[in-house]
């Protein structure tokens, strides 16, 4: 047998170093959080919700009148409309002819919304949601219910807020 270059001892040396080695030492244990996992799911919650809450709100918020004993129905699709207290007419969010002064020419393009709303298929009865700012007088609010009183529309919604007791 010939003796081994030194190239040749250096690489199995080595090769037995690496076969033969010790194991390597475990980490202790920790016994803190790991913090990042937690923020990372934390903040795509809070993403989710911020989506989801956005989508759940329907229509224009304005502040409503309170009452006592007010039906508890649930949300049938139904148009919403909402009127603030500076007469601005909204379908949804959306504010109707926004910059036009005539109330005819808003009015005729809110049954005209509310007609391709029908068609679409999304409310499951012919009835309307109606949200008038609390401030609004009586006669900014009349001619709006009557143009949707207009479209043979015998059930009207209006929006109040329950009044809790003690207020």
């Amino acid at each position: 047998m010939q003796p081994l270059s030194p190239e040749k001892r250096a690489a199995r040396k080595r090769r037995k170093g690496l076969v033969h080695k010790a194991p390597a030492k475990l980490p202790q244990v920790r016994n803190e959080i790991n913090v990042t996992p937690l923020v990372d799911v934390c903040l795509v919650l809070l993403i989710i919700f911020m989506v989801i809450i956005e989508l759940l709100a329907r229509g224009r918020e304005v502040p409503l009148p309170k009452t006592r004993h007010h039906a508890e129905e649930a949300d049938q699709n139904q148009p919403i409309v909402a009127i603030d207290v500076d007469g601005n007419i909204f379908f949804d969010k959306e504010e109707i002819m926004p910059g036009v002064p005539a109330l005819d020419t808003k009015l005729e393009e809110l049954k005209k919304r509310i007609r391709e709303e029908w068609r679409s298929g999304k409310s499951k009865d012919q009835r309307v949601y109606v949200k008038a700012d609390v401030a609004t007088e009586y006669k900014s609010v009349y001619p709006l219910i009557m143009a949707i009183h207009d479209l043979g529309i015998t059930s009207i919604d209006l929006g109040t807020h329950e009044l809790k007791e003690g207020e």
